[in-house]
């Protein structure tokens, strides 16, 4: 699964048993089946920003990772004119009023477009990967299999004694629950698009509610159906000796200011949404906003091919070109996309 990254590294997406922080929060976790050596990723994503902020916070206050080098470095290979090409045919692309200029907003849709691009991509070649016996479809089974080396099947009603398997109980339970949730038609296995629906269901409409209820079930610990700031922030417990530390300032700023709307002191069903489902935009308008203030020499707010191809380093090594990736990608840099 592919994610939008800021400007700084976290541990590699390839380390087994390393976690990666993604879109707004989200924490993905990686880790070895217990049949195979081989790195899966784990079964779900979970939406947790208090328990790994003092992680980020120690390598870096932007925090959201690089790819890895060699993605980063792979235009390189592309001889000098190959690579101007290409990159003034994505350029044109990007400009969509045809203007010469690529503004803020146009900056802002495009990288909005590669995430969503890359994510469907990938989740088209994990449905192959999954679909074991080729008839179009990914059943549980097939999924356990992919996932695990073998078919996993918990007791809903019996929890377990090691805190460890029950954990991974809950979040084996959870990861079913939205598989039949994107099974629209209850038939023995997910189509395509149904399997898109389960690994990115903040991009399908249908499985919305479901999504919040999710993060209900996670967060709302007194079931009154908000979630309020001291659920927000989880298992932290204040020490009155001692001041809060930087990540839980953070985080409140974040509640009061950018998730509780009505300053009411408590996440409704649609502003925890906010909270849980990853904010493309807010990044992509980040990453043009970066773009902008780096690369406009003449203080017009906006982008010229020349001011482009001036510091084309800093263009290839952003979210604008997917750090480069584009320039190997037929769908981004040919005439007709």
């Amino acid at each position: 699964m592919r994610w939008p990254r800021m400007r700084s590294p976290l541990p590699s997406r390839n380390e087994a048993g390393s976690l990666r922080v993604c879109r707004a929060g989200v924490l993905e976790s990686r880790c070895r089946s217990p049949q195979n050596t081989s790195v899966r990723e784990a079964s779900v994503s979970r939406v947790f920003p208090h328990h790994f902020a003092p992680l980020i916070a120690m390598l870096d206050p932007l925090c959201i990772a690089y790819p890895p080098k060699e993605e980063v470095d792979e235009y390189v290979k592309l001889t000098p004119e190959e690579q101007h090409k290409r990159l003034k045919s994505i350029i044109k692309k990007i400009d969509l009023d045809s203007d010469g200029f690529l503004t803020e907003s146009e900056l802002s849709s495009w990288i909005q477009m590669s995430f969503k691009h890359y994510a469907m991509q990938e989740a088209k070649q994990q449905f192959v990967e999954y679909d074991k016996n080729s008839d179009g479809s990914v059943s549980w089974d097939e999924y356990n299999i992919q996932m695990y080396d073998r078919v996993i099947d918990f007791d809903e009603n019996t929890a377990l004694d090691d805190a460890e398997e029950e954990s991974f109980r809950q979040l084996h339970l959870k990861d079913k629950k939205r598989f039949e949730k994107a099974n629209q038609y209850s038939d023995s296995g997910l189509n395509l698009e149904e399997f898109i629906a389960f690994e990115h269901p903040e991009e399908v409409d249908y499985m919305t509610e479901f999504v919040i209820q999710e993060a209900l079930e996670e967060h709302d610990k007194n079931g009154d159906g908000f979630v309020s700031l001291e659920e927000f922030l989880g298992d932290y417990r204040r020490d009155p000796t001692n001041e809060d530390p930087e990540w839980i300032l953070v985080e409140k700023d974040r509640f009061l200011n950018d998730y509780d709307k009505d300053a009411d002191g408590r996440l409704d069903p649609q502003e925890l949404l906010s909270w849980v489902v990853p904010n493309n935009q807010g990044i992509a308008q980040e990453e043009a906003l970066h773009l902008i203030d780096e690369m406009d020499l003449n203080s017009d707010r906006k982008l010229s091919e020349a001011e482009i191809l001036e510091n084309q380093d800093l263009f290839l090594t952003s979210e604008a070109t997917d750090y480069g990736r584009q320039l190997h990608d037929e769908h981004f840099y040919h005439d007709e996309l």
